[in-house]
């Protein structure tokens, strides 16, 4: 993967696609961090032919086996000349860019969407809570990615 060259790229829209909110009328008297479960979801789409990457985020907070909280995000890029930077490997069905731009485009929505959860829980149990902090490796070792031609 080349390093060198600039990608022109920019935020196309933020949409908040969908939040679940169910902290009301539920006993979280014993709520703690060690007690709280956290999950996230990162997918991230690329349309060669329209020259967007739409990369869609999701949380969802868990306690006692029950759905506290959820909120899924999508946004969408526009990358200059995409189709020249994905590299599709016939051979084992696997996909790259020739520059590494998907961690920067999954660091951006993931920052998104904690600003959507911040403005969602503030003034809950949740809000001590924040979206935690996930090195970006991990973000995107754990994230999906697939091309729509």
């Amino acid at each position: 993967m080349e390093q060198t060259k600039s990608v022109s790229m920019y935020l196309l829209s933020i949409e908040e696609t969908k939040v679940i909110n169910n902290i009301g009328g539920k006993d979280l008297s014993n709520l703690s961090e060690k007690n709280l479960n956290i999950h996230f979801l990162i997918h991230s789409e690329v349309y060669k032919t329209n020259d967007e990457i739409h990369v869609s985020c999701a949380i969802k907070y868990t306690y006692d086996n029950q759905e506290l909280f959820l909120a899924e995000s999508k946004n969408k890029y526009h990358v200059e000349d995409l189709s020249d930077l994905v590299i599709k490997n016939d051979n084992d069905n696997t996909v790259g860019f020739k520059y590494d731009i998907i961690p920067t485009l999954i660091n951006v929505s993931y920052g998104t969407l904690r600003g959507i959860v911040y403005k969602e829980t503030k003034n809950s149990p949740l809000e001590k809570y924040p979206v935690p902090l996930i090195p970006l490796n991990i973000l995107t070792e754990k994230s999906s990615l697939s091309i729509v031609e």
